[in-house]
């Protein structure tokens, strides 16, 4: 495969895998409500980063990764499942006294960017679905694995695709603190929690099913 298809391919192999919009994906659109868009660049920046570097590690390591991660159990999913009721559980917490308060700045994510990097990048990190994803795509281009010219291509076009979607999450979740009320934004975050809580609570019980 030529460096230009594998940069293609890897471009359409990051949307299939990003565009679904799941609990990180609503967590990014709350993060660009409650801080805007420039302060939500760096959980944008960490899932592209996680994505990227699941995505190398299955170029390299090819389908090895992903009977090794089936091979612990439902433990993975669980372990995500609850990292993502308990953070669901906090934000609906403090989601619900700014409410009370009226006050915005307690709608915002405390923390520096450097650590907003690396909660994001944690949570996308523990989710084991990624790298199996990945593992199966390359398994099913062989081909990349051609030359390492091809397979950088392609891992570029993985991360150029994630970035670009989870910054326009990230934007979508600024307009609406632009535009809209503390009240509102209140709201938005009470529900965005709760889709997370739901999606976190499936997933331990898909795992344990």
């Amino acid at each position: 495969m030529d460096p230009f298809a594998a940069h293609t391919t890897g471009l359409v192999v990051g949307l299939a895998l990003v565009i679904p919009l799941g609990a990180i994906g609503v967590l990014l659109i709350q993060e660009g409500a409650s801080l805007g868009w420039a302060r939500g660049v760096p959980a944008a920046a960490a899932v592209a980063t996680a994505d990227l570097l699941y995505c190398t590690v299955a170029v390299i390591g090819g389908a090895v990764l992903s009977p090794v991660i089936s091979s612990w159990g439902p433990w993975p999913k669980v372990l995500g499942g609850a990292a993502l009721v308990v953070l669901a559980v906090w934000n609906l917490i403090r989601a619900r006294r700014s409410t009370v308060k009226g006050s915005p700045d307690a709608l915002s994510p405390r923390g520096r960017p450097s650590q907003r990097y690396a909660v994001f990048f944690g949570l996308t990190a523990i989710n084991p679905a990624t790298v199996v994803y990945f593992a199966a795509t390359v398994t099913g281009f062989s081909e990349l694995m051609a030359s390492a010219v091809s397979a950088a291509m392609f891992v570029v076009g993985v991360a150029a695709a994630s970035l670009g979607w989870q910054l326009l999450l990230v934007l979508v979740g600024a307009i609406v603190h632009w535009r809209a009320g503390v009240r509102f934004r209140g709201i938005t975050a009470i529900m965005g929690n709760c889709a997370v809580c739901t999606l976190g609570v499936l997933m331990i019980a898909g795992a344990l099913s």
